[in-house]
């Protein structure tokens, strides 16, 4: 089995979990009526898929840029380790979409609220680095981003958030990826 299929299971499976127990055992709701509830499947998926769209331009309109150019090498050489083809980065960021929103935003969210939440999961995601500027940009940018997937939860719906997340990192591992050095 292929590291990226291990990396994204694993991050489905934990963080799945992790979010499922927060919600049936910390916050003693029913964890199918948290993942059914906001508006309906096809309004979730779409304003999942717009947002996650959106989000995309504003992230890689920031890495593009010509002084992120020495992150974005040692990104593509960290992400070019997994080999990664189309439909490792489609499995890989359904994944992290649905494991991550299920623990950050089903779970977690309801006790920290929306920014906070934020920030933890940018703060462990590794972008909030005083000793590289450049990341703490992009970090503070995906402090908003993300903020935006939490009122997606809030306010349309679980799915919809875990929507926006898969083709935020679709987009950014595709760019990533193809992504050669001037």
């Amino acid at each position: 089995m292929k590291t990226s299929t291990k990396l994204s299971l694993l991050t489905l499976l934990l963080f799945g979990a992790g979010g499922y127990l927060v919600i049936e055992y910390a916050q003693d709701q029913d964890f199918l009526e948290v993942l059914e509830s906001g508006r309906g499947i096809n309004t979730q998926l779409m304003t999942g898929l717009i947002a996650g769209m959106l989000a995309s331009v504003v992230a890689v309109g920031l890495i593009s840029r010509r002084f992120f150019k020495e992150e974005m090498e040692c990104y593509k050489g960290l992400i070019d380790q997994l080999n990664l083809r189309f439909l490792d980065i489609i499995f890989l960021s359904l994944c992290a979409g649905i494991g991550e929103e299920l623990f950050f935003r089903g779970g977690i969210q309801p006790f920290l609220g929306i920014w906070w939440t934020s920030i933890l999961f940018v703060l462990l995601h590794g972008y909030l680095n005083p000793k590289n500027w450049r990341i703490s940009i992009y970090g503070m940018v995906m402090v908003g981003i993300i903020a935006g997937f939490g009122f997606l939860f809030r306010d349309i719906g679980l799915i919809s958030a875990m929507t926006a997340h898969a083709v935020l990192d679709i987009v950014l591992l595709i760019y990533i990826t193809s992504y050669a050095p001037e």
